[in-house]
């Protein structure tokens, strides 16, 4: 193999089974081997993938990060286990909620992710079965006792009456009804209903799971946006893989009580896991686990949301919304850094299976003042399956701040013209320490700063993570 089919060689291994991003699998930029090898790379997996890469489902997608981090999601090893959650957009990608709903689909995933960790480890259930069989083949099964007649008019009258007092006079009403063509032996009919169940047979099951419990750690390695086909239609759909390790648990922990932490991982420069323009932030949504130029454990954490501008908007409110859709973007960056501290989950879930067989017989006696006159009887036939869930889940968490800063506000319009705006957040040692030592002494004086068809959506988070860094 010549020296330039190994450069190119290299370079896809490294960033297919260690997850590298193309600037980490470089060699010598002068060199025209490397070249070739970058523009191999940057084929093969290009940042934004909003139309360079085919439909993939979210199943396929796992089954490519087990491969490449080689460990299956769900399983435990070597201290540490992946965990694979999604969730579906409500909106089709030209709603102008679009942004917003993409945000809220990430949470859903992340929440469902986190609830069934939770009831897997720490779930108690309690299961019920209960069988009905009723079986009449009496020569009698589909006689009736006789309806009693008087008691039945008398029942029946006071009942109308009653019904009847509640908008006029019963006379009134019964005039009324005749001058509508109402015959007048006609309102004083009745019927009787009469009913006898002469076969049933069900069974069913209750199934309730409850659970409650404390996550640190969980972070998400990463996310993607995918479009996939129904037999209804299209779909997109927020993909998210996360990683809970004895680092990731340690780290979480040394974070909430704001102390030197002994985790430590490969340096890397904050530009180097940030993405390289505007657009590739559509791409990115949730948090990042990785480790500042010092080996020191950080968090990058990717807030989105957007906004729909109207045209009779005058500028100061296109500016206005624009500033709230950004504060909405970092309120739900600031969470997930908070979140990963710790979390208190509490989940209820209850599932109910059953299939019900019955055959009922009916019969209708008509009566008037003159007695009875005549009944219909007729048997129906029921089959029913019963299929429910119930699920209340509750999450709290509550922490501090101290650590965090913006990085990156950003502004960007998708290729179905929804405008996306977020708010990246970092926590970091270096902005830990500085705040820390604005309490320390009194802070100096400070200059103030200025501050057509729908395409389809499919989008990938850059991969900034190697399998050593959990």
């Amino acid at each position: 193999m010549n020296h330039s089919i190994r450069v190119i060689a290299a370079a896809w291994l490294a960033t297919q089974t260690l997850g590298l991003p193309v600037a980490m699998a470089q060699g010598n930029a002068g060199d025209p081997a490397q070249q070739l090898a970058e523009r191999a790379l940057a084929q093969a997996t290009p940042a934004s993938a909003d139309s360079g890469m085919s439909p993939q489902r979210f199943e396929d997608w796992v089954r490519e990060f087990e491969e490449r981090f080689g460990q299956q999601v769900g399983i435990a090893s070597d201290g540490k286990t992946f965990f694979s959650g999604v969730a579906n957009v409500r909106v089709g990608p030209t709603n102008p909620s679009f942004g917003k709903e993409i945000a809220l689909a990430y949470e859903r995933a992340m929440f469902d992710l986190q609830a069934d960790f939770i009831v897997q480890n720490y779930g108690r259930q309690v299961s019920r079965r209960l069988l009905q069989v009723m079986q009449d083949n009496s020569t009698n099964a589909e006689q009736f006792d006789p309806v009693e007649l008087k008691r039945a008019r008398d029942e029946g009258r006071v009942g109308a009456l009653f019904d009847k007092a509640l908008t006029l006079m019963d006379k009134r009403l019964d005039n009324e009804l005749i001058k509508e063509g109402v015959p007048r032996e006609k309102l004083a009919e009745m019927s009787v209903e009469q009913k006898k169940t002469t076969f049933r047979e069900s069974l069913t099951k209750d199934v309730v799971t409850r659970a409650v419990r404390d996550m640190q750690g969980l972070v998400p390695v990463q996310t993607r946006i995918f479009t996939q086909n129904t037999v209804n239609g299209k779909v997109t759909r927020v993909g998210v893989i996360a990683v809970q390790s004895a680092k990731t648990r340690q780290f979480a922990q040394d974070l909430a009580r704001q102390r030197p932490t002994l985790v430590k991982g490969d340096p890397n420069k904050l530009a180097d896991l940030l993405p390289r323009n505007d657009r590739e932030y559509l791409d990115e949504i949730g948090l990042r686990f990785s480790y500042d130029e010092r080996g020191r454990p950080m968090l990058i954490s990717y807030g989105r949301w957007s906004l729909a501008i109207a045209k009779d908007w005058s500028p100061a409110r296109v500016m206005s919304a624009t500033q709230i859709a950004s504060q909405q973007a970092r309120g739900l960056a600031e969470s997930a850094i908070i979140e990963f501290m710790n979390t208190s989950i509490q989940v209820d879930d209850s599932k109910t299976f059953g299939s019900l067989s019955e055959e009922i017989a009916r019969r209708v006696t008509r009566i008037d003042d003159g007695g009875a006159k005549g009944y219909e009887q007729t048997r129906e036939e029921i089959g029913e399956t019963i299929d429910k869930l119930f699920r209340n889940a509750r999450s709290v968490a509550q922490g501090s701040l101290r650590g965090t800063s913006v990085v990156k506000r950003w502004e960007q319009s998708d290729d179905n013209g929804v405008l996306h705006v977020g708010t990246v957040l970092t926590w970091t040692y270096a902005q830990l320490d500085n705040a820390q030592a604005i309490d320390a002494k009194p802070a100096p004086s400070a200059t103030p700063q200025r501050a057509g068809p729908a395409q389809d959506e499919s989008r990938t988070s850059r991969p900034v993570n190697r399998a050593r860094d959990f």
